[in-house]
């Protein structure tokens, strides 16, 4: 009863229920991924249990230990796709396999990347403190651009804005950097590999190539747009079921969801992603000390630009990026990960309730 009392139920909850509904769909579009993906389910319960349980001190003391492990994790990612083209898929060098399972670093160095971000920026007064840590994110955001990892490289940046945000960065400041983002932009086309300029102009022009480049994105809409109220039914989705549409499993599992369970399942799924955002936020409001804010901040914009994203590149109102929907799309990574970030949002909100709280920011 004691574990019962302490989990924050408004964050593992809606988590469950949207590693059930992922299951249900991923059954049905992809039954010779589910095996693997069960495995991960479970191993991703287990992740959140451990992560809630352990004191968010330990973790901030053993951050920067996890920040050099997370280069030198991304540096050996590169180094074996150099070494051994075989491993490099579709051009990209994110993943190490390990037997049958292959993991995405990229995705595992994001709740250690937070913490160390935040205790950077937590450590300091002054804008010394923001230059630091630029100067933390900077190697970890060229990293995984090179593998290329665009998507990964979002996600990895709104978690660094959001804990800037939330660690005191002035408004002001925060709008110059938007200005001069902006203002590197065209300069940051030069550098974007061609399938990336190509899903960007197919945003634009959706329908200017629609058996070729706009392919995915019109797929995507159809099956959102076909399920109905209460959609065709698992495996009977022509979509989905007739590989009209593309990585059903992974980006595009919002689509599949849609088309087979219909309006209402995806309304149902959205108001899972709201309750945990919601409670992230008020978790967050709850804090009086600048490190768990700024942690805090920072797993909630993960999670929001996970969920914008991929629904918002499923429904052809957002470019398509390789950004999975957290516990719905397959994936043990991104599911290993999702849960160890909100087992730490559910760790800091149990110390609310036992009142104990961080009181030293630990370096």
């Amino acid at each position: 009863m004691g574990i019962l009392k302490t989990v924050d139920w408004f964050l593992f909850a809606p988590a469950v229920f949207l590693m059930v509904l992922g299951g249900l769909v991923l059954s049905s579009v992809s039954k010779n991924a589910f095996p693997e993906h069960f495995i991960f389910l479970s191993a991703a319960l287990i992740v959140f249990y451990i992560t809630s349980k352990i004191d968010v001190d330990i973790l901030f003391s053993l951050s920067g230990l996890l920040y050099i492990f997370s280069l030198l994790l991304l540096i050996s990612t590169l180094i074996l796709g150099f070494i051994h083209p075989g491993v490099v898929t579709r051009g990209a060098s994110r993943w190490i396999y390990l037997g049958p399972f292959a993991l995405q670093p990229s995705e595992f160095i994001k709740p250690a990347l937070l913490l160390f971000f935040a205790n950077v920026v937590s450590s300091r007064t002054g804008f010394l403190r923001f230059f630091l840590a630029l100067a933390a994110f900077l190697p970890a955001f060229i990293l995984v651009a090179l593998q290329p990892d665009l998507g990964s490289a979002i996600v990895l940046s709104a978690g660094f804005l959001g804990i800037l945000f939330f660690g005191g960065l002035p408004l002001r400041a925060l709008a110059g950097a938007f200005v001069l983002l902006t203002a590197f932009l065209p300069f940051a086309w030069q550098f974007l590999a061609n399938y990336q300029k190509l899903r960007i102009l197919t945003f634009l022009y959706p329908t200017a190539d629609p058996l070729g480049a706009g392919y995915n994105s019109l797929q995507a809409m159809i099956a959102v747009g076909s399920g109905g109220l209460f959609g065709r039914g698992l495996g009977q989705g022509t979509q989905s079921q007739l590989s009209f549409l593309p990585e059903r499993h992974t980006d595009f599992i919002f689509a599949a969801l849609s088309e087979e369970l219909g309006f209402a399942a995806a309304t149902l799924a959205l108001a899972a992603f709201f309750i945990i955002l919601y409670r992230l936020i008020i978790i967050l409001r709850k804090q009086e000390n600048v490190l768990l804010q700024s942690l805090l901040g920072g797993i909630f914009f993960v999670f929001f630009i996970h969920i914008a994203v991929n629904v918002g590149m499923n429904m052809g109102v957002l470019p398509i990026t390789g950004i999975p929907l957290p516990f719905v799309s397959s994936g043990g990574s991104s599911l290993l990960t999702m849960s160890a970030m909100l087992g730490m949002a559910a760790g800091i909100s149990s110390r609310l309730k036992t009142g104990s709280r961080t009181d030293i920011i630990l370096m």
